[in-house]
């Protein structure tokens, strides 16, 4: 079996493991939605349908939709939200991954079987024991979570503040998170909220900017941290082949099964969590690019348009080294679908 060959079945294992994966079934749509597939294609969010791991749901501005996981629970999207599916991990280590990129997704989530799901965002990672919250991603990366119930353990920059009923906290991205703040009788509203992340945008954008630059430093640094384990166990994944190659044409079949089991599948196993893990930040660095960096520059490039002034202009020549930086480091970890 040539090195060709055994890739190639590496990817359909990679590609099995996907689609038996748990999905999440679509009970409600109201207004405009879509589906984003893991190969970048788009497809109406109807009701009855699924979304997989490695997919998005799109709502537009009258859009509304609901979905629920195999156990029941629940995940509300509001107008001009975009949620996306994932998992880290494998086997009886494989965590979903519940990601609000834009707008406001509620989560009523049911005590899981396995690993609990980790909540994530632009600007932080969460824990969740059982629980009942709304998070609101802004337009400039920023991040307000809410409990309604249960309990959140919130982490950034490697602080964690835990939530209870009635208390909410707001991350920056780049930074630990703020001080948590009791809400009760305080009802929140998205769009003011948002409005006023936009006004603080707007008041220093150069701030705002460098607050996404160390965020997406955060993912570089973990994409580095990923690559030389990722090296060794290539090389392990294409030792075990040349070997198996080699017990293939002795034609022991006891010694063949025994030798897949022992070292072949463990280190196609340890190769393939890499290469999932290595995209999932990747994908947070692409996510972050598209929803927050195009809508920070796409309000200063309507403010101006012509003959930006010189803050204007500071933000502008940022905005151009983190493409830059995006183009050399993290497309190279993309494939062209995923643009």
């Amino acid at each position: 079996m040539n090195a060709k060959r055994l890739m190639a079945l590496c990817a359909l294992a990679l590609a099995a493991t996907l689609a038996v994966a748990q999905k999440a079934n679509i009970v409600y749509v109201e207004g405009s939605a879509k589906v984003k597939s893991g190969s970048g294609s788009l497809r109406e969010a109807d009701i009855g349908g699924t979304v997989g791991y490695g997919e998005s749901v799109i709502t537009g501005r009258d859009g509304l939709v609901e979905l629920t996981l195999p156990n029941g629970s629940s995940i509300k999207l509001s107008q001009n939200s975009v949620f996306s599916y994932s998992s880290l991990g494998s086997g009886s280590d494989e965590r979903p991954v519940l990601a609000t990129t834009a707008g406001r997704v509620s989560y009523k989530l049911k005590k899981a079987t396995g690993r609990s799901p980790m909540i994530q965002t632009n600007s932080m990672v969460a824990g969740v024991r059982g629980t009942e919250f709304t998070v609101f991603a802004g337009m400039d990366g920023c991040v307000l979570l809410a409990v309604e119930g249960g309990i959140v353990d919130v982490e950034a920059q490697g602080k964690t503040v835990s939530l209870v009923k009635d208390e909410a906290v707001e991350v920056e991205p780049g930074k630990a998170p703020g001080a948590k703040f009791v809400y009760l009788g305080r009802p929140l509203d998205f769009s003011s909220w948002n409005q006023g992340r936009t006004d603080d945008f707007l008041a220093d954008p150069i701030a705002a900017i460098d607050r996404v630059a160390r965020q997406l430093e955060g993912y570089r640094a973990a994409l580095a941290d990923l690559q030389k384990p990722y090296e060794e166990a290539t090389v392990r994944w294409q030792a075990a082949a040349a070997k198996y190659k080699e017990i293939v044409a002795g034609g022991d079949q006891d010694e063949i099964k025994r030798f897949q089991q022992e070292t072949l599948f463990p280190a196609e196993d340890e190769r393939a969590v890499l290469i999932l893990n290595i995209r999932h930040h990747a994908l947070n660095y692409l996510s972050m690019r598209r929803y927050v960096l195009s809508n920070m520059y796409m309000e200063m490039k309507t403010r101006y348009p012509l003959e930006p002034t010189a803050q204007a202009a500071a933000f502008f020549a940022k905005h151009g080294e983190i493409l830059a930086r995006y183009e050399d480091r993290i497309v190279p970890k993309l494939n062209k679908n995923d643009y």
